[in-house]
C-alpha cells in the first residue's frame, strides 16, 4: 500500500503539472495566432491601400504672383464712365498714411475740359472714388459747363 500512495500524489502531480503544460501552450497558441492574425491583417490592408499621388511641388513665387496681381488690381483702379453726356475716366490709387491704406482718386473728362476732380484721405475706395467724381462737377459748375440742375444727381 505504501507504494501505492507514494505513487498516488506523483500521479496526481504528474497529471497537473501536464495540464498546466497544455494550457499554456494552448494559450501561446492563441495569442500567437491572434497576434498573428493582426499583423497579416494590417500587411493586407497595407498592400491592398491605394498609394497616395505623388505630391506636386510647392511653388511659392507661383503664389505669391497671383496674391500681389490679385492685391495691384483691387488696390489700383482706373475706370471709365459717362458723366453728363461726356467721356470722363475715374484712377484710383492707395497710399499709407499714419500707417493706414488710404486711397486718393481723381476724375477727368479729357475731350470736354481741363478741370480735374481731386480726392484724398479716404479710406474706403468706392467713397474716393464718388468724392473725386462731385468735386469735377462742381468745379464744372463754377466754370459755367453745366447748370446746377444737370450736376444736382452727382453732387
Amino acid at each position: 500500500d505504501a507504494t501505492t500512495t507514494s505513487a498516488a500524489p506523483s500521479l496526481v502531480s504528474r497529471t497537473v503539472h501536464s495540464f498546466t503544460n497544455s494550457v499554456k501552450m494552448s494559450a501561446s497558441v492563441v495569442s500567437g495566432r491572434w497576434s498573428g492574425g493582426l499583423v497579416l491583417s494590417l500587411l493586407v490592408v497595407l498592400l491592398v491601400a491605394p498609394s497616395p499621388a505623388p505630391a506636386k511641388s510647392f511653388d511659392f513665387l507661383q503664389i505669391v504672383s497671383s496674391l500681389a496681381d490679385n492685391v495691384i488690381t483691387r488696390l489700383y483702379r482706373e475706370d471709365e464712365i459717362e458723366l453728363l453726356g461726356h467721356y470722363c475716366t475715374i484712377s484710383r490709387t492707395p497710399y499709407f498714411y499714419k500707417w493706414e491704406l488710404n486711397f486718393r482718386a481723381t476724375s477727368r473728362c479729357p475731350d470736354w475740359t481741363t478741370a480735374l476732380g481731386k480726392a484724398e484721405g479716404y479710406v474706403n475706395p468706392h467713397n474716393a472714388e464718388t468724392e473725386a467724381t462731385k468735386d469735377l462737377v462742381r468745379k464744372l459748375v463754377e466754370r459755367g459747363l453745366v447748370t446746377q440742375e444737370e450736376a444736382s444727381p452727382w453732387l
